[in-house]
């Protein structure tokens, strides 16, 4: 990423209701500018897919954050939802239906990425590929 040292950005979802992802996708292209257009489109990609899913299992995303690292170094996406109880359920394998490809889609892009438990909140993160 292309900052001086480690910054963090953070983006608050409203309650309930379906997320803004044209708001989200906006505000995480403004925080990427100056970064090359495959990393900014594949980190609009994961954090559309990683918060869609927090939306459709977890009860919505409560936040999302960009971590940037520093010059020649790569970022993170971390979304937070308030459903820690709820495991990730990712083989690897394509399903058959129309839906559901959102972790494998993060599993192509992401160099390396898991979850976190902290109290009420899990949080999904995904490394971004970066140089």
């Amino acid at each position: 990423m292309s900052h001086s040292r480690r910054t963090r950005h953070e983006y608050s979802f409203a309650p309930g209701g379906e997320p803004d992802l044209a708001a989200m996708r906006t505000w995480l292209r403004a925080v990427l500018d100056g970064e090359t257009s495959d990393d900014v489109e594949d980190a609009l990609l994961m954090a559309t897919e990683l918060v869609t899913n927090a939306f459709d299992h977890a009860h919505g995303a409560r936040t999302l954050r960009v971590c940037c690292r520093g010059p020649g170094s790569a970022g993170r996406l971390e979304i937070d939802d308030a459903r820690p109880e709820l495991e990730l359920h990712f083989d690897g394998e394509a399903p058959k239906g129309m839906r559901g490809r959102g972790l494998l889609l993060v599993d192509a892009i992401s160099p390396r990425w898991g979850v976190t438990r902290t109290g009420t909140l899990k949080t999904v993160w995904a490394d971004l590929a970066g140089p």
